[in-house]
C-alpha cells in the first residue's frame, strides 16, 4: 500500500480528567487527525480499530500505569489480547514504539513484543543507525516529540526506556 493511501489518525488513551483539556487543544490546533477517549485500551482497543478505515501504521504505548502491586499486574495495559489485536491490524512494515520510565513496567512490555520476533524486528536491526544501548533500549526518542510524562521523568533524573518494532513484510 502506498503511504498516500495510508490514514493516519491518533487516538489516545488518558485519564478522563484530561480528555477535555486534551479535546480543547485539538479545536485550538483544527486538528482533525487526533481523537482522545478514555477507555481501557486492554479491553477497547480490538473494537475500536475494527470500525477504523485501513491498516495502522503506528501503534504507540506510553508510560501506562505501572500496577506496581503484583496482585495488579494483570491490570496492565500490555497483555497477549492487546498485543495480538495490534499485530492483526497493523500493515507489513507498520510501527509499534513502547515507552516507560518505569523499568518493570518497560521490561515486561517488551518481553510481550519480543516473544513476537517471527512478526516484529526491533528497528536498530532493520535500521542500523538507529542508536541502543547495550541492553537494546533506543537512546532517542524517534518519535520527534516528548510527551509531558516524559519531560517530568527526565527533569527527575529517570530514565526512559523505549523500544521500536517493525512488523515483517509478508505478514
Amino acid at each position: 500500500m502506498k503511504s498516500s493511501r495510508i490514514q493516519h489518525c491518533h487516538l489516545w488513551w488518558i485519564l478522563e480528567v484530561l480528555v477535555k483539556r486534551a479535546e480543547f487543544w485539538v479545536k485550538e490546533l483544527a486538528l482533525s487527525n487526533v481523537h482522545f477517549m478514555f477507555a481501557n485500551a486492554a479491553v477497547s482497543f480490538k473494537q475500536l480499530v475494527s470500525t477504523y478505515p485501513g491498516p495502522l501504521a503506528l501503534v504507540s504505548i506510553l508510560c501506562p500505569d505501572p500496577h506496581f502491586k503484583k496482585r495488579h499486574h494483570k491490570r496492565r495495559v500490555v497483555q497477549t489480547p492487546l498485543v495480538n489485536s495490534i499485530l492483526t491490524r497493523l500493515m507489513p512494515e507498520g510501527k509499534v514504539f513502547i515507552q516507560s520510565d518505569v523499568v518493570e513496567v518497560a521490561e515486561d512490555m517488551r518481553k510481550q513484543f519480543d516473544e513476537e520476533s517471527g512478526v516484529l524486528q526491533h528497528i536498530d536491526t532493520v535500521d542500523p543507525s538507529v542508536l541502543c544501548d547495550n541492553e537494546g533500549w533506543l537512546l532517542n526518542n524517534p518519535m520527534g516529540i516528548r510527551t509531558e510524562r516524559e519531560i517530568h521523568a527526565e527533569l527527575e533524573g529517570a530514565k526512559i526506556y523505549r523500544r521500536l518494532y517493525q512488523k515483517r513484510k509478508g505478514y
